[in-house]
């Protein structure tokens, strides 16, 4: 009856009004339909957190985040290849890889803004929703792009990239504006971790020499078994206080593995900073005294024994220096347990 009702009155129209009338009806169904269609694909929340929605393409990039982390995490717990089909959706030890993907994403999340949303509290500027997070990434990647432009770091950020650089820097302008407030510690608290801290941390560095033998030119994992004897050699001619050159000269006469043999002289606080070597070096001396030697040691595809010839402790830093130290330490101990009572009042 409907149709019919319908079709009469079209026939009462002049054509142009019906003809109105149908190209009105098809773009109306479109708008429908369209409607439908952005509903659809529309990227709904996962879940709010104070007054911001998270939506499905945030948690999507922690997903793709930690998908390594949960991946190697099933490999080393139970051995289960994650490169083998069906694995995500697998039950692995009661437990499903794509839910714990799905659970440390969200948990990484729901952190990460609950210390944007903290931060804009203490009136540090921050993006909290992605949208906000894409538009600063674009103003950031157009300004690395200008001519004579000085930026360090990549030529352009990813999405993600940037989401972690970001979230750094707001943690410790954070904890800055928290060391002014919230968490200010008290001399008494900083006396007392002075008391407590470990000595190392309050280490003021040391200048040494060392003595390094070392065997040069192995491919990674290849190990001549020949030297094992020679560094059984190394180590009883040091014992006996046999000179240097002498230990490589003898070593070279017995064995065919030859080692080398070089001083080195570094000082703690002035290690330079893209010298991996020399900051190695003086990792596997620092709580070595002036005359000791070290076990055989590996190094990337050498291996060798190093012995601290000469040494200079600069001894444990007072309360006054090591203050900014002891400061930091308070702020790293005191953050995590606020960032908790901040996210428990989000759940």
């Amino acid at each position: 009856m409907r149709r019919m009702a319908f079709r009469l009155k079209l026939e009462k129209l002049s054509y142009p009004n019906a003809l109105m009338c149908i190209l009105l009806g098809l773009l109306m169904t479109g708008m429908v339909a369209s409607g439908i269609w952005l509903y659809k694909k529309a990227d709904k929340p996962v879940m709010r957190i104070g007054n911001y929605a998270i939506t499905r393409e945030h948690l999507a990039l922690y997903q793709d985040d930690l998908r390594a982390k949960v991946s190697s995490y099933f490999y080393q717990t139970y051995q289960q290849d994650p490169n083998e089909k069906g694995f995500w959706d697998s039950t692995i030890g009661g437990e499903t890889p794509s839910q714990v993907l799905r659970t440390e994403a969200v948990n990484a999340l729901f952190t990460d803004t609950v210390e944007r949303i903290e931060a804009a509290r203490y009136e540090i500027e921050v993006d909290i929703t992605l949208d906000d997070i894409k538009k600063s990434l674009d103003r950031e990647n157009k300004r690395r792009a200008e001519p004579g432009q000085t930026a360090y770091g990549p030529e352009t950020y990813g999405l993600m990239e940037y989401i972690s650089r970001t979230q750094m820097e707001v943690r410790d302008a954070l904890k800055e504006k928290l060391l002014e407030t919230r968490l200010k510690p008290t001399k008494e608290q900083l006396q007392e971790l002075y008391e407590q801290a470990d000595a190392a941390y309050l280490d003021k560095g040391c200048k040494a020499r060392v003595g390094i033998y070392m065997y040069y030119g192995m491919k990674v994992g290849e190990y001549p078994e020949e030297l094992q004897s020679v560094w059984a050699f190394v180590k009883e001619e040091l014992e006996n206080g046999t000179p240097p050159e002498l230990i490589t000269e003898a070593a070279g006469q017995r064995f065919s593995t030859p080692i080398e043999y070089e001083e080195v002289e570094y000082d703690s606080n002035q290690l330079p900073r893209d010298n991996e070597e020399l900051a190695w070096l003086a990792e596997q001396t620092r709580g070595m005294s002036a005359g000791q030697y070290s076990d055989c040691l590996d190094y990337g595809a050498s291996q060798g024994i190093l012995k601290v010839l000469d040494k200079t402790d600069y001894g444990k830093a007072s309360f006054e220096e090591a203050e900014t130290l002891l400061t930091n330490l308070w702020i790293n101990e005191n953050y995590p347990r606020y960032l908790d009572q901040c996210m428990d009042a989000y759940r």
